[in-house]
C-alpha cells in the first residue's frame, strides 16, 4: 500500500516527530511504504503550503493519505472539502491517526459521517466567502465607484452575487490545473472558459475562488514542462472534471 504522510507545524518550538510517530506506529508495517510532506513553520491557514500543493498535484499515486489531525491539513474548511471531493473521485482513502475521520475501514460510518460533517461547514465558509465579496461591492457603490459584472462563475441575484456551482468548481479545477505549469489558453478552453475571463481569474484566484496562484511560480513551473523537465498527463474529461457535489466513496 502507498502511504502519503502529511506533516505540519506552524512555529520553531513546535516538534513534528510526534506527528511523525503516531503515523509510523500505524503504517511502518510491512506491506506499506510510507513517502512523508512535511511543513515545517507554515500556518495552516496558507493554503500555498509548498508540500501540501505537491501533495495534491500527485494524490493520485497514493491508496492513502494520511495526518496526525484534521488541523495539520489545513484550517479553511472550502479548500479542504475540496481536497477531500479529490480524494473522493480519485478513489484515495484518508486516515487521521489521531481523530476518528477517515474513510480506511469497510464500517467506519462514523469517520465517513464526520467528514460529511465537514462538507456542512465547508459549504456554511463558501457562504461567508460569497458575503464578503458582496459586502466590497455594497461598499463600493456606497462610495460612488462603478461596479462592473460579477466573476466568472457567479451571478446576480435580487443584488446579491451567488455562486453557479457547474462554474465555480470547474473553474477552481481550471486554476489548479494551470498551476502546474499547464498553458493558459489551451486549458481555458479544455474548461470552457472564456479567453477574455483567463486573466481576471487567475488575479483574482484566491479572493473569489479560494484557490491561490502565484504567477511567477507558474512562469517556472511552465519553463519545466517546456524544456521536457516536467511532465504533465493529457487532460481527461473525466479525471479532470469533479463533480459539483460530494460523492460517498465506493464500498
Amino acid at each position: 500500500m502507498q502511504v502519503a504522510a502529511y506533516v505540519r507545524v506552524s512555529t520553531d518550538d513546535q516538534n513534528e516527530q510526534r506527528q511523525m510517530r503516531a503515523i509510523r506506529e500505524r503504517y511502518e508495517k510491512e506491506g506499506y511504504q510510507i513517502e512523508w510532506y512535511c511543513d515545517l513553520g507554515e500556518s495552516g491557514a496558507s493554503t500555498s503550503r509548498r508540500e501540501y500543493q505537491r501533495l495534491r498535484e500527485h494524490v493520485e499515486e497514493y491508496d492513502v493519505v494520511v495526518a496526525h489531525e484534521l488541523d495539520r491539513l489545513g484550517r479553511s474548511f472550502a479548500d479542504l472539502a475540496g481536497f477531500i471531493e479529490d480524494l473522493r473521485e480519485k478513489g484515495v482513502d484518508i486516515d487521521l491517526v489521531n481523530q476518528p475521520i477517515g474513510t480506511v475501514g469497510e464500517d467506519d460510518w462514523m469517520a465517513e459521517m464526520m467528514l460529511n460533517m465537514m462538507m456542512v461547514f465547508a459549504d456554511a465558509e463558501r457562504k461567508m466567502i460569497r458575503s464578503r465579496v458582496q459586502e466590497g461591492i455594497d461598499a463600493a457603490i456606497a462610495n460612488g465607484k462603478r461596479v462592473g459584472r460579477p466573476p466568472f462563475g457567479y451571478t446576480v441575484e435580487d443584488g446579491f452575487l451567488q455562486q453557479i456551482p457547474a462554474e465555480y468548481v470547474r473553474t477552481q479545477t481550471f486554476i489548479r490545473e494551470v498551476r502546474k505549469g499547464r498553458e493558459k489558453k489551451a486549458t481555458a478552453t479544455f474548461f470552457e472558459i472564456p479567453e477574455s475571463k483567463i486573466r481576471s481569474i487567475l488575479e483574482r484566484a484566491e479572493a473569489n475562488y479560494d484557490v491561490p496562484f502565484d504567477n511567477d511560480q507558474w512562469r517556472l513551473e511552465r519553463a519545466k514542462v517546456d524544456a521536457g523537465e516536467k511532465e504533465l498527463p493529457p487532460l481527461d474529461a473525466r479525471g479532470a472534471r469533479p463533480s459539483t457535489s460530494p460523492r460517498a466513496p465506493e464500498r
